[in-house]
């Protein structure tokens, strides 16, 4: 039964003066008071956990228990799976300390749905007032979810340079000032420019092998990559080419068609 630890006990005053409603009143507290004890144990085993496989600091590990151990005094998600609940406090937990992680990747970690996520999120949000839209889908420079945030650990998971990051970085900011792939996902803006950069720069990486990263289908990796490549020469650095790093004629055509 979902949420079977929500459910109450209540002891009735009638037992014809036995005294034995008292009696069953005050084992009934201890059982409540070490049951949540024990929910409480579960949880933050399930948060370390989760936490250590997607190898986050312990100062995640420590926010998402504090917040976890609010929502739970405060009953503000009665009712809902426990797995959701914790997914939701990673995520704060995440975006509180800095930590760039997306919706789609706290997903993929807990098995949780993006909209049980969402609305978990969402009533925390609030409770905790939260700055609002505090989402997956934020993109601006400062958010801790833009597409420049994802590079480090993409590019580490591709086994791609530094100097690759970093160009793949400029172009994306250059793309977002002329307003190119606005709307898009970060994640799909991330995976589309380091397709466009690999080319750019004569690195070999499949489609297949970005998309399986980033999280993202090869399409739509395609999609923002013709973006980019239709305002090519507004995001490479004539420097780039001067320097022998980038050649235009990489690029290939195919993709655009």
């Amino acid at each position: 039964m979902e949420g079977i630890e929500q459910l109450d006990t209540v002891i009735s005053f009638r037992d014809g003066g036995s005294g034995i409603a008292r009696e069953l009143q005050r084992a009934a507290s201890r059982s409540q008071s070490s049951r949540s004890e024990r929910n409480l144990l579960t949880a933050f085993r399930d948060i370390s956990s989760w936490c250590d496989q997607f190898s986050l600091p312990k100062t995640i590990s420590d926010i998402a228990k504090q917040l976890y151990k609010r929502s739970d005094e405060e009953k503000l998600l009665r009712g809902k799976p426990l797995d959701a609940v914790i997914a939701a406090c990673i995520f704060i937990a995440c975006r509180q300390a800095h930590v760039p992680r997306t919706f789609r990747e706290i997903c993929n970690l807990t098995k949780v749905s993006k909209k049980t996520l969402g609305q978990c999120y969402k009533a925390l949000e609030q409770a905790f007032n939260l700055s609002p839209g505090a989402s997956a889908a934020n993109t601006t420079s400062g958010s801790v979810s833009a597409p420049e945030n994802l590079l480090s650990r993409y590019c580490n998971h591709l086994a791609l340079t530094p100097d690759v990051e970093s160009i793949c970085r400029d172009i994306i900011i250059a793309a977002r000032k002329q307003g190119i792939a606005d709307g898009r996902s970060p994640v799909s803006i991330a995976g589309g420019a380091i397709y466009f950069t690999c080319h750019l720069l004569g690195k070999n990486k499949p489609c297949r092998e970005i998309s399986s990263v980033a999280g993202v289908s090869e399409g739509t990796i395609k999609l923002v990559y013709r973006l980019y490549y239709n305002a090519k020469e507004q995001l490479v650095k004539q420097s780039w080419i001067t320097d022998g790093k980038a050649k235009m004629e990489r690029l290939p055509i195919e993709q655009v068609r």
